[in-house]
């Protein structure tokens, strides 16, 4: 299954916030995936600026996970929508955000490769999110 096959389920969870991964590497994809469903939050992943822009228009998630260099290039069109809309994000990159579309400078950077539990906790605190112990 390619990461943008992956969805939330039909349902979220009640008091579960939905993140969306922004990821063209299915592995990491999925591991972010695992990372953010053991803190309590549901995602949906997609790998390419087109699919996150489509998912966008029917989805409003908590938060975001953004890798730069996806399927379909580098624009920053899905942060730039994220940013509009008030939802925190996360660039998760092996590119420097300071050398990359302005849309990225400024937010929090975890260079690839990142242990996932650091991103996560990132992440989560970006919404002040806890899982439940």
């Amino acid at each position: 299954m390619r990461p943008q096959e992956m969805r939330p389920s039909e349902e979220v969870a009640m008091g579960a916030l939905l993140a969306l991964i922004i990821e063209d590497e299915y592995l990491i994809a999925s591991d972010v995936a695992n990372g953010l469903k053991e803190r309590g939050f549901e995602s949906a992943c997609v790998a390419s600026e087109r699919a996150a822009a489509a998912w966008l228009d029917d989805h409003r998630p908590a938060l975001a996970i953004i890798d730069i260099q996806l399927l379909d290039g580098q624009r920053g069109v899905a942060a730039a929508r994220l940013k509009e809309a008030g939802v925190p994000f996360v660039v998760h990159s092996g590119y420097d955000p300071e050398f990359q579309s302005p849309i990225f400078h400024g937010a929090p950077y975890v260079p690839k490769p990142a242990p996932i539990p650091d991103l996560v906790e990132l992440a989560s605190r970006l919404v002040g999110h806890r899982a439940e112990q």
